[in-house]
């Protein structure tokens, strides 16, 4: 159990941290590809693809704060799980209640994540393509639309499944009578 959760937490790390990182270039990258892309001549009718990225960039600059809050955040739990898991791995009594505890604080912590995404970031990329979809053709636009419509329940979905059994099964595994035996701190005899 202590394994898995060092696992979990290093590869939680892992996507946290290239996340991290990549925003932090992500406005610059954004604003590059766009006056790259506004040099080259793009059919009547369709939109610029330049002014698109620049509306990304600022737009990513405008969430940053979400972003980091976030990502910080999870950064946190991964950590955390980490050394709950070391604990778990040497046997240590204290293991047992901060197992139960981390894995009630992700549990916690999951609609908080789901909101910050489907009602703060979501809305406003949604509003950058729509804007960039506006200048498209009925039939690429009519599929824009309908995937913009599906982002909030495939995001829930998503974080749901990633983010959901690990925990409980923290708090399954934690729970049978093997482990509350095997996590006692030693008799002195």
């Amino acid at each position: 159990m202590g394994v898995l959760a060092m696992i979990f937490g290093g590869v939680q790390i892992l996507f946290t941290g290239v996340s991290l990182i990549g925003q932090s270039f992500s406005k610059q990258m954004m604003g590059s590809m766009g006056k790259a892309v506004s040099g080259l001549p793009h059919p009547e009718g369709q939109p610029d693809m330049g002014e698109a990225f620049e509306r990304l960039a600022h737009l990513t600059d405008e969430l940053k704060l979400y972003t980091y809050l976030t990502g910080f955040t999870m950064l946190a739990f991964a950590v955390t799980l980490i050394l709950v898991g070391w604990m778990l791995y040497k046997r240590r009594a204290q293991a047992r209640p901060l197992t139960i505890a981390w894995a009630a604080a992700a549990l916690a912590y999951l609609p908080v994540q789901l909101w910050i995404q489907v009602k703060i970031i979501l809305p406003r990329t949604q509003e950058v393509t729509k804007a960039f979809v506006q200048g498209m053709d009925q039939a690429a636009a009519g599929i824009m639309d309908s995937v913009s419509g599906m982002q909030g329940m495939m995001t829930v979905i998503g974080y749901v499944a990633f983010y959901t059994p690990f925990p409980i099964l923290l708090l399954v595994l934690i729970g049978r009578q093997s482990a509350k035996n095997d996590l006692l701190p030693a008799s002195i005899s």
